[in-house]
């Protein structure tokens, strides 16, 4: 047991790690007074019975593939913090019993703990090892060898059900934090998220005496859960300042009220190319020192946003989009322009939570800014953060506000710069043929890329996530110096991978991020060619615009994951206009409430991994089975690269339906749709594509976490199509499911014959009221057979309402 922190009478919280199933361990302690639970958390991320597949819930899946789901055990950690310090003690006590002898006969009153233990494989309390991980102590000694008189960090301590506890809690480590001459700059309490965080700046002695054999209170005290490098987000750093040429826009204004939101750096609102096009909301006043030249990663975004490439097809938004600045310049950053970043005396966690409620909620005098928003571009991460098994608070936060708020975060999955050592002589790769560069580079990279993990906020469940492929629209010399080692449109090597929170698909979709060049080191000593990635800002990448030079050049090219990110958010601002087109027939037809979930389903409906594909398998060509080579690609790519214009188009070959609707637990709904009677007989390759997508409340202190857990079967058997490169449990762990499947044996049906999609609705963590939801599902054939899917099912859909009950 640890040592006693000075407080009258601190709370203990006591770790249960689990072995079997995580419901009975809940089930078997639930009832025990006493109690109060604090937090859930898997441990290695092995899913508990029925954690993503429930087979009373569709009794048509083969009983085969549900019992090798179900039979799989789960080790989990369950955090619980005892009202009473004796009773907790009594509890570890009787632990060290049963784990000397399982069959030892237990005092009079105490027998139901032996069912408890059966699930167990450790009683123990939270100490110090827990709170300073390996992550926080690296960041703390690389601060202490800075030279930094004081140093920044957080502190999340346990969040209680009782605002007494939390105000004691608070006041404790006021005391504490104070007592070793440091100070709380900033604090938040969030319960909605279980969050309860303080932003701490404490001497270096004071920081030295915490990685200490013996160190103060602050790290004995009961009321810490962790201690965290501090919450930020950067603004990439470009290298070499070369600048494109002015480029001109047809003239267009833009009207309405903005559907789309920017949370990230101060973008120019007076720039040529964005000037009467941004609504910018700065209610902190950090424009007055927020210099021209300073103002990169914000008109980047915007840029992208309003406008896509520059040197690519020139269509713009119609309408404004609002931004608020959640960055601002870093005065202490070396070189010429001030490195734009979050501010170092907010918690990141409070500052964002601020900026959305402020777009959607009246309070006092002020009302809402901008309740219009359906869309979030957050083109920002916290490299501190990198996803492994527990949710971030960030991630956390964009969850719940989502739910709350009815609104779509599209974020980035983080940029990483790894070097590729090949297995040639140095100084030989340019006499190799394109092909085997491409090959070389592509095996060097799986093996430099092993675990570039998601940062936060990217493994949010709700959030659209957005990862890279190498592409762009530029135009560019190569030079004898400078390779571009991967194929176009393929695995980009700077785009960070899933998978997400419980294994869910993460990133969710991928689309154009710019194409990066290598260049040869000539310092290293390696006797095999190592090749590090060029940042410039020049071609090849996405032209953007950016604070005027003298001489006139307002763009420069940029790449990375937020450039997806904003590609993905301008997607969904024209998906946001088709949906409004399909208003103007029918105003009735699509709730605007839906229009967010609508958006995140769309924006997922389009992609597809089969370009992907044999890249990662030419990659890694010892995977050989079907299950670990799945999880490897979607890994790698999430559901594929995203076709966001063929999502919301028809052509006379395809036809693609849209349903919305709301659903509570053990509920279901059937939408139906006609099948095209010139496919009666056809030995014709189709395709059938289906993407259910949610934005579910969620439970911070369940290991679950995702309240609603919605689900469909796909109409194969009618339409005798199958699963292409997916797994059938994989897309039903996250809030997307997202499936592709093809056949092309004759089918022989009754004229008249419906496809009926029937979504269903569970309880998975923690019970709710309702969820929203949209279901996107298109058929077709090969572009130019003559085949009238599309005419053939609007005759069909148009006298009939298409959903019921």
């Amino acid at each position: 047991m640890q040592s006693e922190t000075p407080t009258d009478d601190p709370d203990l919280v006591v770790v249960f790690e689990t072995v079997g199933s995580i419901e009975s361990f809940i089930g078997a302690v639930r009832k025990l007074p006493g109690l109060e639970w604090l937090h859930e958390a898997d441990l290695n991320d092995i899913e508990p019975d029925r954690d993503f597949y429930n087979l009373g819930n569709d009794e048509n899946e083969t009983s085969n593939e549900n019992r090798r789901g179900n039979d799989k055990p789960l080790s989990g950690r369950l955090y619980l913090l005892g009202t009473n310090r004796q009773a907790l003690s009594e509890i570890v006590r009787l632990w060290g019993l049963y784990k000397g002898n399982p069959k030892t006969q237990l005092q009079r009153g105490l027998a139901k703990w032996k069912e408890v233990f059966k699930h167990l494989r450790d009683v123990r309390f939270w100490g110090v090892t827990d709170r300073l991980g390996t992550d926080i102590r690296s960041h703390l000694e690389t601060c202490l060898m800075e030279s930094s008189e004081t140093i920044r960090f957080e502190i999340e301590a346990w969040c209680h059900s009782s605002t007494e506890n939390n105000d004691r809690a608070a006041e404790e480590l006021s005391a504490l934090i104070q007592g070793i001459g440091g100070r709380v700059l900033s604090k938040a309490l969030i319960e909605s998220i279980a969050y309860h965080g303080f932003l701490v700046e404490l001497p270096r002695g004071a920081v030295q005496s915490l990685l200490d054999e013996s160190p103060p209170d602050l790290v004995l005290s009961n009321r810490v859960m962790f201690f965290r490098p501090r919450g930020q987000a950067f603004s990439a750093q470009q290298g070499e300042e070369i600048r494109a040429a002015q480029v001109d826009l047809p003239e267009q204004k833009s009207s309405g009220q903005p559907v789309i939101a920017m949370l990230d750096g101060l973008p120019m609102q007076n720039h040529p190319l964005l000037a009467g096009r941004i609504s910018i909301d700065d209610p902190d006043g950090w424009e007055s020192t927020y210099q021209a030249k300073d103002r990169l990663h914000g008109t980047a975004m915007a840029s992208l946003i309003l406008h896509g490439e520059l040197d690519g097809p020139k269509t713009s938004l119609s309408k404004p989009i609002y931004a608020r600045p959640i960055m601002r310049p870093d005065t202490n950053s070396p070189g010429p322009r001030n490195r734009e970043s979050t501010p170092d005396d907010i918690l990141l966690i409070d500052l964002v939570h601020c900026a959305v409620r402020r777009m959607f909620e009246t309070t006092g005098q002020e009302t809402a800014v901008a309740p219009s928003v359906k869309v979030i571009n957050l083109s920002i991460g916290d490299s501190q953060k990198q996803f492994g098994s527990e949710l971030s608070p960030w991630a956390r936060l964009l969850d719940w506000l989502s739910s709350k708020y009815q609104v779509l975060f599209v974020v980035s999955a983080g940029n990483t710069a790894p070097d590729l050592v090949l297995p040639i002589a140095p100084g030989s790769l340019t006499n190799l043929p394109i092909d085997k560069q491409t090959q070389l580079a592509m095996a060097a990279l799986v093996v430099s890329a092993s675990s570039p993990r998601l940062i936060a906020p990217a493994e949010s469940i709700n959030a659209i996530t957005v990862g890279s492929v190498h592409a762009d629209a530029s135009t560019f010399t190569q030079t004898p110096d400078r390779f571009d080692l991967f194929l176009p449109y393929g695995i980009s090597p700077f785009s960070r991978l899933g998978p997400g929170f419980r294994r869910a698909v993460k990133p969710d979709i991928l689309l154009p991020g710019g194409r990066v060049l290598y260049r040869e080191s000539l310092t290293s000593t390696a006797p095999s060619a190592v090749l590090t990635l060029l940042d410039v800002a020049a071609a090849p990448g996405h032209l953007v615009a950016a604070p005027p030079k003298d001489g006139g050049q307002n763009t420069t090219y940029c790449r990375g994951t937020s450039n997806s990110a904003a590609l993905a958010t301008r997607g969904a601002a024209l998906a946001h206009a088709a949906i409004e087109q399909l208003r103007q027939d029918r105003p009735e037809s699509i709730p605007s409430r839906m229009d967010a979930v609508l958006l995140k389903a769309l924006l997922v409906h389009g992609a597809d991994q089969e370009t992907l594909i044999e890249q990662i398998i030419q990659a890694q060509p010892n995977t050989s089975d079907w299950r670990q080579r799945q999880s490897l690609i979607t890994r790698s790519v999430g559901y594929g690269l995203a076709d966001i214009d063929r999502a919301i188009t028809c052509t006379a070959q395809r036809a693609t339906l849209i349903g919305t609707g709301e659903l509570s637990d053990g509920k279901a709904l059937e939408f139906r749709a006609p099948l095209p009677t010139c496919l009666n007989g056809k030995l014709v390759k189709r395709r059938l594509t289906i993407t259910l997508a949610w934005l579910s409340p969620v439970d911070a202190r369940h290991s679950k976490y995702r309240s609603a857990r919605l689900w469909i079967k796909p109409p194969n058997q009618v339409l005798d199509v199958s699963r292409q490169n997916s797994d059938w449990q994989g897309v039903q762990r996250g809030t997307v499911q997202h499936e592709i499947l093809e056949g092309d044996n004759a089918l022989a049906f009754a004229e008249g014959t419906d496809l009926v999609f029937k979504v269903n609705c569970a309880k998975d963590a923690s019970a709710f009221p309702s969820v929203l939801f949209a279901l996107c599902v298109t058929l077709e054939v090969a572009e130019g057979l003559d085949f009238p899917i599309y005419q053939e099912v609007q005759d069909r859909i148009k006298p009939r309402v298409a959903v019921a009950s």
